[in-house]
C-alpha cells in the first residue's frame, strides 16, 4: 500500500502528518462484515488493516484509535484462528503495544509465539521486538538490547538478513543505541560509553542500509531514510564530518530520483546546508541556499532568503547579505506594511546580525530603521524606543571605533 510505503521511508514528522490518512484509511477498510465477502478478499483486507493499525500504534496521540482497530481486528482472526496462531500473535503483540506496552502481557505473546512457532519465525521476532520496546520504555535498555541482539540472530537465520521483521529488529536496535550515545555522553566519565554506542549504532544502520540496498535499490526512499537518520545522529554527536558526506550522497541520490526542484530534494539541500554552517563551511553553504527561494509559488520566501544572508554573512560577503536582506525586507513591508510589528522585528533582528558579525556600519542603517519606524506607531511604545536608541548609540559608537 502508498501509505505503508510512505512510513517505512519518512521521518518522525512526516509519519506524524500521515498519521489522519492511516486512521482514515483504517476506517473506510472496517467495511462490512468479514463473513460476507470472499475468503481471498477477507484475508486481503484484514492484513491491510493490520498493518495499518500496527504503524498508527507508533504514533504516541493515536495508539487509543489503534488500539480499537487492532482489538476489533483480534476478534475477527480469533473467529477462525487458535490463540497462538502466527498471525493472531503477531495482532496479540501489536495490540499490547498499542495499549501502553505491558511487558508481563508482551512476555506471555513471546512464550506462546516460542511455543507454538518457534525462535526463528516471523511472529516471534514481532514480540520480541516489541518486549523489547516495553523494556526500553521503562528505562532498562541493557534487557532491550540483550533480547534485540538475540532476536537479530534468530531472525537472520530463519528470516533472512533482508526481511522486513529482520530490518526492523535492526532498526530498533540502533536506536536504543542511539539513545544510549546520547545518555552517556551527558554522564562525567561516559565518554567511552558513548563511543561504544556510536559504534553500535553505526554498526546497525550500515547493516540496515545493506539490506534495503538489496531489496529496494540505493537511493530508494527507504534507504534515504536510514541514510538520513545514520546522518542525524552523527550530526546530534558533532561528528560533522561523516554527517556531511552522509547528507551529501542523500542529496545527490534526492536529486537525481526527484529533480533540483521536488521537496525532498530542497529538504535535502536545506539539511545539507546547515550542517555545513554547522561545520563552519559557510562559503559551500551559499550555492545552496541561492536555488530555493525564486519562485514565489513554491511558498513564502522568508526562511530561505534568511537562511541565504545568513550564509553570505557567515561566509564574510556583507555586502551580498545586505542585498538579500533588503529583498526580504521589501517583502515584508509589502505584505504586512512597512511599520508593522513582525516588520519591525525584523528590522531588529538584521541590525542584530550585523552587530554580531562586527559590521557596525551596516547596523546601524537598520537601527535607524527601527527607531523611524518605532517613532512613527501609534500609540507609540516609548520604552522600545528607548531601548532601540540605545542599540542605534552603540552601533554608532561601533563606527567610531579605529
Amino acid at each position: 500500500m502508498d501509505l505503508i510505503a510512505a512510513w517505512e521511508a519518512g521521518t518522525g514528522a512526516e509519519r506524524e502528518r500521515l498519521g489522519p490518512a492511516i486512521e482514515a484509511a483504517l476506517t473506510t477498510a472496517a467495511g462490512p462484515a468479514l463473513a460476507d465477502r470472499l475468503d481471498l478478499a477477507e484475508r486481503l483486507a484484514l492484513a491491510d488493516r493490520l498493518a495499518l493499525a500496527e504503524r498508527l500504534s507508533e504514533l504516541d496521540e493515536r495508539r487509543a484509535v489503534a488500539a480499537a482497530h487492532l482489538t476489533a481486528i483480534l476478534d475477527e482472526q480469533l473467529r477462525t484462528r487458535a490463540s497462538d496462531d502466527p498471525e493472531v500473535l503477531e495482532t496479540r503483540a501489536a495490540l499490547a503495544h498499542a495499549a501502553g506496552g505491558d511487558a508481563t502481557v508482551l512476555e506471555a505473546v513471546l512464550a506462546d509465539a516460542l511455543r507454538s512457532a518457534g525462535p526463528r519465525h516471523a511472529a516471534t521476532a514481532h514480540a520480541r521486538l516489541r518486549l523489547a520496546q516495553a523494556h526500553e520504555r521503562a528505562g532498562d535498555t541493557a534487557a532491550a538490547r540483550h533480547l534485540l541482539r538475540r532476536a537479530i540472530a534468530d531472525a537472520v537465520r530463519g528470516l533472512g538478513p533482508d526481511h522486513r521483521r529482520t530490518v526492523g529488529l535492526r532498526l530498533a536496535l540502533a536506536a536504543v543505541y542511539e539513545r544510549d550515545t546520547i545518555r552517556y555522553a551527558s554522564l562525567h566519565r561516559g565518554a567511552l560509553r558513548a563511543y561504544r554506542s556510536l559504534l553500535g549504532a553505526q554498526r546497525q544502520y550500515h547493516r540496515t542500509i545493506e539490506s534495503l540496498e538489496r531489496v529496494h535499490g540505493p537511493g530508494a526512499p527507504i534507504v534515504l531514510a536510514s541514510l538520513e537518520r545514520l546522518a542525524d545522529l552523527y550530526e546530534r554527536m558533532g561528528t560533522l564530518g561523516a554527517a556531511t558526506a552522509q547528507y551529501e550522497a542523500s542529496l545527490q541520490w534526492h536529486e537525481l530520483r526527484h529533480g533540483p526542484d521536488a521537496p525532498e530534494t530542497r529538504a535535502a539541500r536545506d539539511t545539507l546546508a546547515r550542517v555545513y554552517l554547522r561545520g563552519r563551511h559557510p562559503e559551500r553553504a551559499v550555492p545552496l541556499y541561492e536555488p530555493v527561494h525564486h519562485d514565489p509559488a513554491e511558498g513564502e520566501p522568508d526562511d530561505a532568503l534568511d537562511d541565504l544572508a545568513e550564509a553570505h554573512l557567515a561566509a564574510g560577503d556583507e555586502a551580498a547579505a545586505q542585498e538579500v536582506y533588503e529583498r526580504l525586507f521589501a517583502l515584508l513591508a509589502e505584505r504586512d506594511g512597512p511599520d508593522a510589528p513582525p516588520t519591525v522585528r525584523y528590522l531588529a533582528e538584521v541590525a542584530e546580525a550585523f552587530d554580531d558579525a562586527g559590521a557596525p556600519a551596516l547596523a546601524v542603517t537598520w537601527h535607524e530603521r527601527v527607531v523611524a519606524a518605532l517613532s512613527r506607531t501609534e500609540p507609540r511604545d516609548d520604552q522600545a524606543l528607548t531601548l532601540a536608541r540605545v542599540h542605534l548609540a552603540a552601533a554608532r559608537d561601533g563606527t567610531a571605533r579605529p
